[in-house]
């Protein structure tokens, strides 16, 4: 007894003491736990679009400050140069209809003239009509059926493998100039023919234009506005016409028989680049875009501009809005191989870009915030719970290239990806990422 009892007393007196401090210690975790898992985090960030090649308004406040085009391209594809290629007036297949998001069938319209149906390789049509008469298509038993409609009533039915759609005012076809419609298209169509085909059980349509006129004509990737007197940058919609020139070569060369899964050379959508056609071209100051145009062609010649890589190759040219800034040195634009994790090409790296920064016709671009849902923090860590979301380390562009999660507890998550796997994952418009807060 005379052992135990010292013990015993020496335990009644500590544990008041533990019972004191235990408590407000499982409080304030408890309370730091609620604290540190935000619903969502509050992002900042910088720039838009993938960061690769030109930046759109930065080549406009170069073309402002008096640069031509010649010097916006060659600063922002280094170790490229402006060269020339023969003029062929190659044609390009341009799908306008029929990817996975639009319906499986659509309408054509005509404005005005007249317009024919004829079986692919053919002379004979098959049907014909003016605006009062459209064209239905759908798909049956794996070919295209064309149901031409007065109204409703539908006054012949045409199946085939593969249809082409000409109107008057075309190289198909002289007269009056009319303009096509297709339902559910982005664009409308004054020049070219159109081709349907059936993809995967559903309507494909596809213009078929010429690259250096028709087609560059409908590339809607820079408001025209940009290049009038008043705007002042002319030379930036040069650069532009050049390089979607580059871009569109390209794609026929690399595939002059077309994509399977679609029967086309390019999409008319970011996939590709952006093409509506007859709206681009007769839309406000459309004139000024076919200035710009033709401007990079030599007809005397039959050559064209292009930009040309060091070995003397078409250069592939990617283009996007506008450089991102993070600090005052991580700014600018992005080696390819840090976006996509392709092979390095020597003119689609790095370089600083100032010019993203003045003039600023759209500051919006420059700084932005947006917003990541807690759900889908747990799901790019692999955690139950995300605290905290650090940026550990960037590429030489300023773009993000490792963060760090960090869960109530301590315990943390590191995750790599490409600067494009970051901008797609996050959901954001460009991966110029300064900070997350909660």
């Amino acid at each position: 007894m005379t052992r135990t009892r010292p013990l015993l007393y020496l335990l009644a007196l500590l544990l008041p003491a533990l019972v004191l401090v235990a408590p407000p210690v499982h409080a304030e975790e408890r309370s730091a736990g609620r604290a540190a898992v935000p619903s969502s985090f509050r992002i900042t960030g910088s720039g838009f679009g993938h960061g690769v090649g030109m930046s759109q308004y930065g080549a406009f406040a170069m073309a402002v400050a008096g640069r031509s085009a010649e010097q916006i391209l060659e600063y922002y594809y280094p170790g490229a140069s402006l060269g020339t290629a023969p003029n062929p007036w190659t044609d390009i297949d341009v799908q306008v209809f029929g990817s996975a998001g639009d319906a499986r069938t659509t309408t054509v319209s005509l404005s005005k003239g007249e317009w024919r149906l004829r079986a692919s390789g053919s002379t004979t049509d098959l049907a014909e009509g003016t605006p009062s008469r459209k064209v239905a298509l759908d798909v049956v038993d794996g070919r295209v059926r064309a149901r031409v409609k007065d109204g409703s009533e539908v006054v012949k039915t045409v199946t085939k493998p593969t249809l082409v759609l000409q109107w008057t005012g075309t190289r198909a076809w002289a007269g009056t100039a009319g303009v096509v419609s297709v339902a559910g298209a982005q664009g409308r169509y004054r020049h070219g023919t159109l081709t349907v085909t059936a993809v995967g059980g559903r309507v494909n349509v596809v213009n078929n234009v010429r690259i250096n006129d028709e087609y560059l004509y409908g590339i809607d990737e820079m408001p025209s506005l940009w290049g009038s007197d008043v705007a002042g940058g002319a030379t930036a919609l040069q650069a532009q016409a050049i390089v979607a020139r580059n871009y569109a070569i390209l794609a026929k060369t690399r595939n002059p028989d077309g994509l399977a899964a679609c029967d086309c050379h390019l999409y008319d959508d970011t996939r590709s680049q952006h093409f509506v056609g007859w709206p681009k071209e007769s839309g406000e100051a459309g004139s000024v875009w076919i200035d710009a145009v033709d401007a990079t062609r030599q007809d005397g010649a039959g050559e064209v501009w292009v930009v040309r890589d060091a070995e003397d190759a078409i250069a592939e040219t990617p283009f996007f809005a506008r450089s991102g800034r993070v600090s005052a040195t991580a700014r600018g634009t992005a080696n390819n191989r840090d976006v996509w994790g392709s092979t390095q090409q020597d003119h689609l790296r790095h370089v600083t870009d100032p010019w993203s920064f003045k003039g600023e016709p759209d500051s919006k671009h420059v700084s932005w915030t947006d917003r990541l849902t807690q759900a889908k923090a747990q799901r790019l860590f692999g955690m139950k719970k995300v605290a905290r979301i650090i940026v550990v380390a960037r590429y030489s562009s300023g773009q993000v290239k490792t963060l760090k999660a960090v869960s109530p507890t301590g315990t943390a998550v590191r995750r790599t990806k490409t600067a494009d796997e970051w901008r797609v994952a996050l959901g954001v418009q460009g991966s110029w990422i300064v900070r997350f807060t909660s």
